[in-house]
């Protein structure tokens, strides 16, 4: 297990901030603003005015550019409320109508088209697959697909639950959005858009692009390996879920129209806000690629965006005439953490501020009565958990030794308490419980990173049932299923990664991509299974007969 330093969360003392004073702001990007590193981009209006804005760190680090105001980004999922706004102006314009059905624009899909509506897509209540979960799910990058490629998966999947029944974010919702609005207006999404929403509100710096990095004062999007920050390709051959670039400082002026609703009147933005939404339950609704809800007793309008190497997010406080543009391209940065320290001031929250600080952990005070070498006796054996995980522990010349037997790591540790022992110098805990006729059962370990319990000559469950090729007709791609370091693994024919499928009971398995459910015949030999990923369910996967 990895070892790693204790940290401590120190909580500082509330502050009232008066009126906008951005001194906590400002003291939150000041990290971001040392060293060659990708940054970020604030900017903070009210009734239209911008009252902050700042931009700190790199937009590109091989051409060494600052972000400055001019600075683009990657609007990534904040792009949908401009997919969605040209499907209300093409209503407005009499073109569809948002009870138009599925079947009308794509009328060789299944049946299930019938009971979609255009409302349906924009809520995120179609019950279609995502194709981005699909795409994974296949082992391939959605960033390769082309329209025709997404139309043929999608045409042959079920739908995940019958229309408007509940909600289930799908990115393919807009990718039907998008052709829609293209097979109705008989022009692309990049002209439509820029012809009634970006020229209009004299946004110079936004468009949709299906190359970002082509167009001028883009940012590169960054991911930290451990060579440094990699530049994430960004160029795609289709648009559906995302595609706008935008500034901070172009977005407020479609923030600001959103409050003011003067350029495209109020029966354009009640048809966006308050008609036909879905209620996500407490106070929240989805409508119209945007969330509208509740933010500490204060109503928000609000988006955010997240693709590889860049971050977003957008919102309007419309009670207080406050808008917020938030961005960032650098892939580990989370733009949420700048949200309550930007908006303490304008909104009268209190921020309460959390800082990491190490400190050294002191000793505990001898108040125990040391193990001899006999008691320690009752330690020893082997202990694993279904993590697929083992440890050795053993006694040598008086001193209690644990051994990691997945890399046969060891080390002595000391002990701190009644059956509690520490690695000397690091903050990893063990404690040896449920302890019966002189021998612990469990050893409970605790690290940073959570609490793990693992059980004395614990025995993994007998994976051999599960073991083969899998095929899904719908993906069109094989599985297989091996044993590796003692664990049920399995990954797309032809791809390299691999993932952990633990069984948490009999047929039945997680992993990183959903649940897994096995089916077996009435002879008790397993014929297959169904993998359910949130936003892709049921996928039905038949084992393929071993030929000799």
């Amino acid at each position: 297990m990895k070892k790693i330093s204790a940290l401590l969360l120190v909580l500082l003392p509330l502050i009232a901030f008066s009126q906008n004073n951005f001194k906590v702001i400002d003291s939150v990007l000041s990290v971001y603003d040392q060293g060659v590193v990708p940054g970020v981009s604030v900017s903070i209006a009210k009734n239209g005015k911008v009252l902050y804005s700042r931009n700190v760190g790199y937009a590109d680090i091989e051409a060494n550019k600052k972000i400055d105001d001019k600075t683009l980004f990657c609007m990534a999922s904040v792009s949908k409320q401009f997919t969605a706004a040209c499907i209300v102006m093409l209503e407005q314009q009499g073109k569809l109508s948002l009870e138009d059905k599925l079947s009308k624009y794509f009328p060789d899909f299944p049946e299930y088209a019938n009971t979609i509506s255009i409302v349906h897509l924009l809520n995120h209540t179609s019950g279609i697959k995502d194709y981005l979960a699909l795409s994974m799910l296949r082992g391939h990058d959605n960033k390769d697909y082309t329209n025709e490629m997404v139309e043929d998966m999608l045409r042959v999947q079920e739908l995940d639950f019958e229309p408007g029944s509940t909600f289930s974010y799908s990115n393919s919702g807009y990718w039907f959005l998008v052709r829609i609005i293209e097979k109705v207006s008989g022009k692309s999404i990049i002209d439509f858009a820029q012809e009634n929403i970006f020229r209009p509100l004299k946004m110079k710096n936004t468009q949709y692009t299906y190359d970002p990095y082509s167009v001028k004062h883009m940012s590169r999007g960054y991911v930290e390996t451990d060579e440094g920050y990699e530049v994430e390709p960004q160029k795609e051959y289709l648009i559906a879920g995302a595609g706008v670039v935008s500034s901070a400082q172009d977005m407020q002026k479609w923030l600001f129209e959103m409050h003011t609703q003067k350029k495209f009147g109020t029966a354009f933005w009640n048809r966006m806000l308050n008609e036909e939404f879905y209620d996500l339950g407490n106070n929240n609704f989805s409508t119209k690629g945007l969330f509208t809800g509740d933010y500490y007793g204060v109503k928000r309008i609000q988006h955010g965006g997240d693709v590889d190497g860049f971050h977003t997010v957008v919102e309007c406080f419309p009670e207080q005439g406050v808008t917020v543009a938030i961005f960032t391209n650098n892939d580990n940065v989370s733009v949420y953490e700048f949200n309550k320290p930007a908006l303490s001031s304008l909104l009268n929250l209190k921020y309460k501020k959390e800082v990491k600080k190490e400190v050294v952990q002191a000793e505990e005070p001898p108040i125990f009565d040391p193990v001899s070498e006999t008691d320690l006796k009752q330690y020893e054996g082997d202990y694993g958990s279904d993590l697929g995980l083992f440890f050795n522990v053993s006694v040598k010349d008086g001193v209690l030794y644990v051994i990691q037997k997945w890399d046969g790591g060891g080390y002595p540790v000391v002990q701190t308490g009644t059956n509690k022992f520490k690695i000397d110098g690091d903050p990893i805990f063990f404690e040896f419980i449920d302890i019966n006729n002189g021998t612990a059962n469990l050893l409970k370990v605790n690290q940073e990173d959570g609490e793990y319990v693992f059980e004395r000559d614990y025995q993994l469950p007998d994976f051999d049932d599960y073991l083969g090729e899998y095929y899904s007709k719908v993906l069109n791609v094989n599985y297989e299923f091996y044993i590796e370091d003692g664990l049920l693994v399995f990954r797309p024919q032809g791809v390299d990664e691999v993932h952990v499928a633990t069984i948490k009971e009999k047929d039945k398995a997680t992993s990183p991509w959903g649940g897994l459910s096995f089916v077996r015949d009435s002879e008790g030999f397993i014929t297959g299974f169904l993998l359910s990923h949130e936003r892709a369910r049921n996928i039905e996967f038949v084992k393929v007969p071993v030929t000799e």
